[in-house]
């Protein structure tokens, strides 16, 4: 007998927790690798690792998302993961074929400009596992076991932020025993997706669902097919994707070096800790959006959208207001006085996780209704601007360019953001019921009055002589009076949380008569 699957919110409030009680973890480990392994080796390391995640995602063309849909859809059918197990084994084969290559002295220098050739097949392994252990978590959720899945996550994140900090406590932590924690890490997480989901499978669907992996030739060439008609729109899309983001790094290597590089993935980590919050939400939103386009429920698809996105949004501009002010003390808590300079990118990246949230909200429109050719466009589109932007604000001013480094990079990865985020939620609303103008005011407004209350609590606990704007205690009490003051606005003003009056009502009744039976 197939049992029940959890609720939307209950899969969210996993998810959520799960992202919760990473924070910590995730804060630990990048406040102690950048410490560890200096500006220059960090940037090597970032520079590496970076590389060849683009190459995964190349080489993923949009496939793992085929893969989830397909699984939300047909959640009975095995044949489609021992299909998509050999498309993994394809893309890790790939990749370390690629690292292979770069051991070729011309080839890697061309490519790993000032990077070690060593370098190349640690990052490769490490890339595939980051990309494996993805799809296994959305495997997870495809089925709906988000819970047992979140959980085995928390659990195996402890455990590896507790290796970090001994090594790094026993002095012993480097280059090659961070790739080794590494490892370690990524495959038990793996490891423990693949076993939540083997399990949840065989519950679900009772004696019956065993769980078999192998694949006849017919079967083999009817996923095969699946997936590509799928997939092969989104071949364009996916080398542009890799192109472009492969050479904005590469320029800033080539032009700047290893230590602009460093400042660029310090600020790079404490937007992705923003985001930590609203990506727990996007592959659940998706798997509904899936599920209402395979009913054509186009209003239901628009109410999930129009309800959802200012939500996640305004929970995105919620930290990155708050970190773009206090990016000095980040900074410090980060990669201490050798990462002073990173200050600027810090401030500017902070603000890239507020369109993060509509950008796979509208993606997730897209590939629900296997509109890949629009997506493919979008991202053509996008490369031609961007291109030009990154150009202007890397190359030196004999190349015609403003050689502005890690902080160029930054402003060129937020402005294109949101000029193609934008454009892809006006397309989005064309094929579902919901308002882009109103989608598009609330950005404006809603990041300056969250950003005005960021610098006032900012200026206050300067004012009341708490510390420097590097200190960490005056940092905590500025966290805790924004909040409160946010929490205040909210009450307020429901719309600033895209929710209304009446919502916002309930919630706190709801809430209220909990307390109360508690």
């Amino acid at each position: 007998m197939q049992k029940a699957t959890p609720t939307l919110a209950r899969r969210y409030l996993s998810k959520l927790l799960a992202n919760v009680a990473s924070v910590p973890v995730y804060l630990v480990m990048e406040a102690i690798l950048p410490r560890a392994l200096g500006p220059q080796m960090y940037g090597n390391y970032s520079f590496a690792t970076n590389l060849f995640q683009q190459l995964s995602g190349f080489l993923d063309m949009g496939t793992s998302t085929c893969f989830y849909n397909a699984l939300s859809r047909r959640q009975h059918e095995t044949g489609l993961i021992a299909f998509y197990l050999r498309v993994s084994l394809l893309v890790a084969v790939v990749s370390l074929a690629v690292a292979a290559l770069m051991q070729i002295g011309p080839v890697g220098g061309l490519l790993m400009p000032d990077v070690p050739g060593w370098l190349a097949p640690l990052a490769a392994f490490w890339a595939f596992l980051t990309w494996w252990g993805r799809v296994l978590r959305s495997m997870n959720d495809a089925v709906g076991a988000t819970v047992p899945s979140e959980l085995s996550r928390s659990v195996i994140a402890l455990l590896a932020v507790f290796a970090l900090v001994g090594l790094y406590w026993l002095d012993i932590l480097n280059i090659g025993t961070l790739f080794g924690q590494q490892y370690a890490m990524l495959a038990a997480t793996a490891l423990g997706y693949w076993i939540v989901s083997k399990k949840a499978w065989e519950e679900r669907f009772g004696q019956g669902g065993r769980f078999s992996l192998r694949l006849d030739g017919d079967q083999t060439r009817a996923y095969a097919r699946e997936f590509f008609d799928y997939s092969h729109p989104l071949f364009v899309q996916a080398l542009l994707t890799f192109a472009m983001l492969s050479v904005e790094r590469w320029l800033l290597q080539w032009f700047d070096g290893s230590t602009q590089q460093a400042y660029y993935a310090l600020a790079q980590k404490v937007c992705i800790a923003c985001f930590l919050f609203v990506s727990a939400m996007t592959p659940l939103i998706m798997r509904e959006f899936s599920i209402a386009w395979g009913k054509k429920d186009m209003e239901g698809m628009g109410r999930i959208m129009q309800r959802f996105a200012p939500l996640l949004y305004a929970v995105a501009a919620y930290f990155s207001c708050f970190s773009a002010v206090e990016a000095p003390a980040l900074v410090n808590l980060f990669g201490g006085e050798d990462f002073a300079a990173a200050v600027l990118p810090v401030q500017i990246m902070a603000f890239y996780p507020l369109h993060q949230a509509y950008l796979q909200l509208a993606s997730s429109v897209f590939h629900a209704a296997g509109r890949t050719r629009t997506t493919r466009n979008i991202t053509m589109l996008d490369a031609v601007y961007g291109f030009a932007a990154v150009w202007l604000l890397l190359a030196p001013e004999r190349y015609f360019g403003l050689h502005l480094g890690a902080v160029g990079l930054a402003c060129k990865t937020v402005l294109v953001q949101f000029v193609t985020v934008n454009i892809q939620l006006f397309l989005a609303s064309r094929l579902i019921p919901f308002s882009w103008w109103r989608n598009l005011a609330h950005q404006f407004w809603c990041l300056a009055i969250l950003l005005g209350l960021a610098l006032g609590c900012h200026q206050l606990t300067l004012g009341m002589g708490l510390g420097p704007a590097t200190s960490l205690p005056r940092f905590i009490c500025a966290g805790v009076l924004y909040t409160m003051a946010v929490g205040a606005a909210v009450l307020l003003l429901p719309a600033l949380a895209g929710l209304r009056r009446a919502e916002l009502a309930d919630m706190l009744g709801r809430f209220l008569r909990r307390r109360r039976r508690d």
